[in-house]
């Protein structure tokens, strides 16, 4: 706690004045970042003019994940030292796969309920906010590849969702 007193530069007082523990400050570190992460998909979702295309999706998420890299790390490392949301993280998985689902219904496909199309697509994301460990590919060429993968899936996920609702693609 010192230590990050020193950091904010705030008084430790302060800090545990409202963080009376560490796992209180992760846990608010924790939220903070959800609901960041849902703003900013929410900002994509309803944006105007509305995404006319899976690639303005792809490349949208991708920013997205650029913007919010480096507090992911901080919270994967919160996580991985056993720090948990009050609640678990059933609830913020739960709205980040309605998210994607609404982000599918936007690109064209027939609205529904939340189904494999927005959990595949949520898992896809999840792997690209990973790709910083690997160091082995310059990052603009990963961010290339990153948007091609997610442009991919986007049209085939949109496309399947039409022809499962019986409209044509």
């Amino acid at each position: 706690m010192t230590e990050i007193a020193a950091r904010s530069s705030t008084a430790i007082g302060s800090l545990y004045r409202f963080f009376p523990t560490k796992d209180v400050l992760a846990a608010a570190v924790l939220e903070r970042y959800g609901a960041w992460l849902l703003h900013a998909l929410d900002e994509l979702v309803d944006r105007d003019p509305p995404l006319s295309s899976p690639r303005e999706a792809a490349e949208g998420l991708l920013d997205i994940i650029q913007r919010l890299r480096t507090e992911r790390s901080v919270v994967l490392s919160l996580i991985d030292s056993g720090i948990t949301l009050p609640d678990g993280t059933g609830t913020l998985r739960k709205a980040l796969i309605g998210r994607m689902s609404q982000l599918l219904s936007r690109l064209g496909g027939s609205p529904g309920p939340h189904d494999e199309r927005a959990v595949m697509l949520l898992h896809l994301v999840k792997a690209i906010f990973a790709l910083p460990q690997d160091l082995s590919v310059p990052r603009p060429t990963q961010d290339k590849e990153a948007v091609t993968m997610l442009r991919l899936y986007l049209e085939h996920a949109v496309a399947s969702r039409r022809s499962k609702s019986g409209v044509a693609p």
